[in-house]
């Protein structure tokens, strides 16, 4: 990382739809505009999480998942992606927009050489995402 700076880059932006998934479109990563769907899951110890489906209207495909954290009460989510055309996997962060509306997926270069970096969320956010009802629909443990 040079100077201790990181370089923050939009690669998404969501929407809740009239059904209540969250859909949007992933771009910026040599995959073209791809649209992708956050499918709610449930891990077999009962925590919630979200499978990242691309292109889900077609064929759709897994390309990452998400996972819900909580900083000072802000929820946002920690997202990976992976597919072949990535020389390694993306971690980025998916957290309210500043209008309140979306929901976007930010990537952080952690320096110039290393693909692979991680995001965090950004503290602005924290009263909107609280009040956030895209989370109600992930499957309660069985």
């Amino acid at each position: 990382m040079k100077n201790g700076k990181k370089n923050s880059v939009k690669i998404g932006s969501f929407n809740v739809d009239k059904d209540g998934f969250l859909l949007g479109r992933i771009y910026g990563l040599g995959m073209g505009s791809t649209p992708v769907l956050f499918e709610p899951m449930t891990s077999r110890d009962g925590k919630s999480y979200f499978r990242l489906i691309a292109d889900p209207a077609k064929e759709g495909y897994e390309i990452g998942a998400a996972f819900p954290k909580d900083k000072d009460g802000m929820l946002w989510h920690t997202v990976s992606i992976d597919s072949p055309v990535l020389p390694a996997p993306i971690n980025a962060a998916l957290f309210p927009d500043r209008e309140g509306v979306g929901y976007n997926l930010v990537w952080n270069r952690q320096d110039g050489n290393d693909l692979k970096a991680d995001a965090t969320p950004q503290p602005q956010h924290q009263a909107q995402s609280q009040s956030r009802g895209w989370s109600h629909r992930q499957p309660s443990p069985q």
